[in-house]
């Protein structure tokens, strides 16, 4: 066995003497044959001009962080989300006023004039009989209420907790569609990146086939190669032009979606920083997870306040108690003399107690805890997507780091083909094609190692944003972050009263539970589940649209035509003195 891999490498390297022995013979020999090799050698391979990662069109104008600040501060979808949420804060302020005082006032005024009968007629004096047939009587009333509920029998303590927890789950719906949206920029920069630098290389591939085509068209001119070389040339040039032009598209298309998302256009993008809070192991990646994906946070939050909204269900068929006052004051309307009119001021406790609501109370009971149940069941759909999500980014890391160590060697291996396969195109041993391939095969490595980078780096990002990482308060320094407990508390204290704390506390004594159901599932079956049996389906043909006509109702009746008036020439538009 030693024996034969000594002959071997004997063998290879007198090949390698033969094919250098050849690669300088040959400029000497063509020369003895024709003057075709004058321009053979002075011809040198040109080589593909490789950008390196940090080369930019001129000094870089804007950073990642940059993208990032620009779209966390004004993205229009983000600033909608914002205010949607204080929107939501008005719920809790709602459910706080619950159990605050209210206060009206009542006026009437009426005019009342009777023509009196026989009876009535003969009970008045004569002298209004004699100079008035008909009575008229006016009167002025007002009323004040005030009514300061004390116990709503737990629901208005139910409402507000329902509140605070939908307040928390809009929060963590606010962090979703910030998370996306730092993930999209992301993205869409690094794709920029990428772009950049595949349309460098593809240019500078352009360049090198445009070279190659000059020296093939000059060695065939002098006789050494055929119209098939040329042709072979031009088809590669052919394509590397659309694929340039495809380049160029994409990156206009890029460039775009990312004025849509920062809202301006990209400058001279730096190179992507390397990126923070990145797990190192896949349960620390879980763990992470469980606490922080913002999406579980919002179903779990969800779930408490269907809870709650049983509790505030269970409280309508309780009993309330209320004080309420009352000032009223009523008088003839006119002639007017406040002295003259009654004045009532009244004290109440208003005990209710509901006796009967028809079933109603117990079905929005039962509708509360199917929707609770529901809730509770979606925790579980968004765990499971939780654990896919981190799943798949994780992999795509991974995948991406393994690409980019094979990748690296698959560009060294396509240098030294591209090179060699030249050198040995010039001494007679390869052919044009090979020398088109092995520019092609270096162009494609390095385009694929750039477009690896931009994957391994989004895919970093996407796992970050499964873990609920890819926040600006994680990643970011120097950025103002949107607080939205300050908006809550401003709507919280709104109208706020010195005993609003004590009636609170009374009105949770009275707060039933929020008593949930076990969950069901369909029962499980008798015998090992089978799939029915098939109908084979025969070879069919194509299909094409039959003409059905509309199902009744679904079309209206065309309205009578109307003449198309001939369009004038707009009137200029005069100004008046």
């Amino acid at each position: 066995m030693q024996t034969a891999r000594m002959a071997m490498a004997a063998a290879l390297v007198a090949y390698g003497a033969l094919v250098g022995a050849l690669a300088d013979a040959a400029p000497a020999y063509l020369r003895r044959a024709d003057g075709a090799t004058h321009v053979s050698t002075r011809w040198r391979l040109p080589r593909l001009e490789i950008p390196s990662e940090d080369d930019t069109d001129g000094a870089p104008t804007e950073t990642l962080a940059e993208a990032l600040d620009a779209a966390y501060r004004a993205a229009p979808e983000l600033q909608a989300r914002r205010y949607e949420l204080r929107a939501t804060d008005e719920d809790y302020a709602q459910a706080l006023a619950e159990l605050r005082p209210s206060a009206q006032l009542q006026i009437t005024g009426n005019y009342t004039k009777t023509v009196p009968g026989r009876i009535t007629q003969a009970s008045r004096p004569l002298i209004d009989q004699l100079t008035s047939p008909t009575i008229s009587t006016n009167r002025l009333a007002a009323e004040v209420v005030i009514d300061q509920p004390l116990s709503t029998g737990g629901r208005a303590s139910a409402d507000t907790a329902a509140a605070r927890e939908a307040i928390f789950a809009g929060r963590q719906d606010l962090r979703v569609s910030e998370g996306d949206l730092l993930l999209r920029v992301i993205s869409t920069y690094a794709d920029i990146r990428r772009d950049v630098r595949t349309l460098g290389l593809r240019k500078a591939s352009l360049r090198q086939f445009e070279a190659t085509l000059q020296e093939v068209t000059a060695r065939r001119e002098a006789g050494e190669l055929t119209r098939t070389d040329i042709a072979q040339a031009a088809t590669q040039i052919n394509a590397a032009i659309a694929t340039t032009n495809f380049a160029e598209q994409q990156l206009a298309q890029d460039r775009s979606a990312y004025a849509a998302l920062v809202g301006r256009n990209p400058g001279n993008l730096a190179p992507e920083p390397a990126l923070p809070q990145l797990p190192h192991t896949l349960d620390a990646a879980f763990d992470l997870a469980q606490r922080l994906n913002p999406e579980l946070s919002q179903a779990i939050a969800e779930e408490r306040a269907s809870r709650a909204q049983i509790a505030a269900a269970r409280a309508l068929g309780r009993p309330t108690l209320s004080l309420r006052g009352i000032a009223r004051v009523g008088g003839q309307a006119t002639p007017f003399n406040l002295r003259n009119d009654d004045q009532d001021f009244i004290g109440q406790a208003v005990l209710t107690v509901p006796l009967s609501h028809g079933g109603r109370v117990g079905s929005l009971v039962e509708q509360a805890r199917d929707r609770n149940s529901a809730d509770r069941e979606r925790i579980e759909a968004v765990r499971r997507e939780m654990v896919r999500g981190v799943v798949d980014a994780w992999n795509a890391v991974m995948t991406a780091q393994r690409n980019l160590e094979i990748q690296a060697a698959q560009r060294e291996s396509a240098a030294t083909l591209d090179e060699g396969t030249f050198e040995e195109y010039r001494a007679g041993l390869r052919s044009t094609f090979d020398v088109l391939f092995a520019h092609g095969a270096l162009r494609d490595a390095e385009i694929a190692m750039v477009a690896t980078r931009r994957d391994l780096y989004v895919a970093q990002a996407s796992l970050l944003r499964q873990l609920g990482l890819l926040e600006v308060r994680a990643i970011l320094t120097q950025t103002p972050v949107y607080d939205p407990s300050a908006n809550t508390a401003k709507a919280a204290r709104r109208s706020g009263l010195p005993w609003d704390t004590a009636v609170r506390s009374l009105d949770r004594l009275g707060q039933p539970q929020a008593s949930q159901r076990g969950l069901e599932q369909p029962a499980l079956p008798v015998a090992a589940p089978q799939m029915i049996s098939a109908t084979n389906m025969p070879t069919i043909g194509p299909a094409t649209t039959p003409e059905l006509a509309p199902m009744p109702g679904t079309t209206g009746t065309p309205v009578s035509a109307v003449p198309v008036q001939p369009h004038s020439a707009p009137r200029k538009r005069t100004t008046r003195p």
